[in-house]
């Protein structure tokens, strides 16, 4: 009976060394379900991702489509795709948007993984067209937008980047995430 638990015990923690080990990232996804992870320090540095992922997001609508800064830009491929689609959009129509943040207030961050995170940010932006050759505003006025963002984010070596995000009204209901592709 006494060797029955001790091979029990001893067939438990095998196994228990070889899913942590064998695995490269095997300890740090055991602390992060036990709750020893640092997630302030990661909410931290999700927060100053989506600061550079605004302010370089504004420089290319600004720039009307300059390159500069797209290998820092920290989204992914598809969010950049898309986005320089848009400012091809209105190059074809001789103009450009211009965007420039007022406020940006982290809301919440949910860690799901110590890879995958949703963060869910307040932003207020002010938006301008303008004709693409002059710069001559070609509205009356420039617009306050005050919205909310749902951010879906990963993180791939070391670094956190944007793989997601919706735009809602600012007293919308956010809905459940129904699928997160990360």
């Amino acid at each position: 009976m006494k060797k029955s638990i001790i091979s029990g015990a001893a067939g438990i923690l095998l196994a228990l060394c070889l899913s942590l080990f064998s695995h490269d990232q095997g300890l740090r996804n055991f602390g992060f379900s036990l709750g020893m992870y640092d997630h302030e320090k990661e909410a931290k540095a999700i927060e100053e991702t989506l600061k550079l992922f605004n302010r370089n997001f504004a420089s290319f609508f600004n720039t009307g489509g300059s390159l500069a800064g797209l290998n820092e830009f920290p989204a992914a491929n598809m969010i950049k795709r898309r986005i320089f689609q848009e400012i091809n959009d209105w190059k074809k129509n001789n103009q450009i948007i211009v965007y420039d943040r007022d406020v940006f207030e982290l809301e919440s961050v949910d860690l799901l993984s110590p890879v995958s995170a949703v963060a869910v940010a307040r932003e207020v932006w002010f938006l301008t067209i303008q004709d693409r050759d002059t710069r001559k505003s070609l509205m009356s006025g420039v617009k306050a937008n005050p919205i909310r963002v749902r951010y879906v984010m990963r993180k791939e070596n070391n670094n956190w980047r944007v793989f997601e995000y919706e735009v809602f009204g600012v007293d919308d209901d956010i809905p459940e995430l129904q699928k997160v592709g990360v």
